[in-house]
């Protein structure tokens, strides 16, 4: 079996991955101090050999210089087989064979590809990985472990979105839909070693209800009452927003008070 090293090159000390899970398929960088036999997705946690996280541009590289080293490989052994007859020809009477060396220069072969940029660099304080993801994340790529830094980067990443937007209206929107979804994968990751009763974890109080009944825990003790309601905004908000249309409606007035201050055309939008 014949095996090539192909060198995969850095941007900064990092080196770009790509989810091979298809329902995924994201991209995140790790530093190749940091590259182990097998990695995680920070996105979906899935586990894989750290060769099936090879971006596609890293793929076209990898197989175009494997084809150039095995080209190579191929003309020094045919060198070196007919040099082999040459030399044997020579003591026989009958035949002989004549020989120019094969001199085959290998073309150089380079990454014509850039690694992508990212807004996020982190360091795991359970295993010091050095990784930089794009977006919201749930894990580190070495350990899989989750912890209260990532978290942290994901509330950095939809401030610095939304202070960065030319329409701050619009970021917000966007925002409440990534706030309320890194709440519900961090509650379903919770509650899969629970229990495998079905809940909604995009609704704040079935969500707490969930872990008072399961393990005892009021998620929302503690709150103020002014905190309580920001997050019911958020959540409704964030309601209205994917399931609505932008559109004040009945449930929104009632279940959030002092929700609206307008009165309540057919198109009012409450992303402000």
């Amino acid at each position: 079996m014949i095996s090539f090293t192909v060198s995969i090159p850095t941007d900064l000390g990092f080196i770009g991955r790509s989810c091979s899970n298809n329902r995924c398929g994201r991209y995140f960088k790790v530093h190749a101090d940091f590259l182990k036999e097998q990695m995680f997705c920070p996105y979906c946690s899935r586990q894989f050999s750290k060769n099936d996280l090879l971006t596609d541009d890293q793929e076209e590289y990898v197989k175009e210089a494997a084809i150039e080293k095995a080209r190579e490989y191929m003309f020094r052994e045919v060198d070196k087989m007919f040099s082999r007859l040459a030399r044997n020809s020579s003591q026989n009477k009958h035949v002989k064979i004549k020989h120019t060396p094969i001199n085959y220069r290998p073309r150089e072969v380079s990454p014509e590809y850039q690694e992508h940029k990212v807004d996020s660099e982190l360091i795991c304080p359970q295993c010091n990985s050095r990784f930089q993801v794009f977006g919201m994340f749930g894990y580190c790529p070495g350990c899989c472990s989750e912890n209260i830094l990532i978290y942290d980067a994901n509330l950095a990443i939809i401030k610095q979105e939304v202070s960065a937007s030319s329409d701050p209206n619009r970021a917000l929107r966007h925002a409440y839909s990534d706030l309320v979804s890194t709440f519900e994968q961090y509650c379903k990751r919770k509650a899969s070693g629970v229990t495998s009763d079905a809940t909604r974890f995009q609704v704040l109080f079935e969500v707490r209800n969930f872990f008072k009944k399961h393990l005892g825990i009021d998620m929302l003790d503690g709150l103020t009452s002014d905190e309580l309601l920001t997050i019911r905004r958020i959540f409704q908000k964030r309601h209205l927003y994917e399931h609505e249309g932008d559109k004040i409606n009945d449930r929104y007035i009632n279940m959030i008070p002092g929700g609206c201050t307008l009165h309540r055309p057919k198109r009012a939008v409450i992303f402000s």
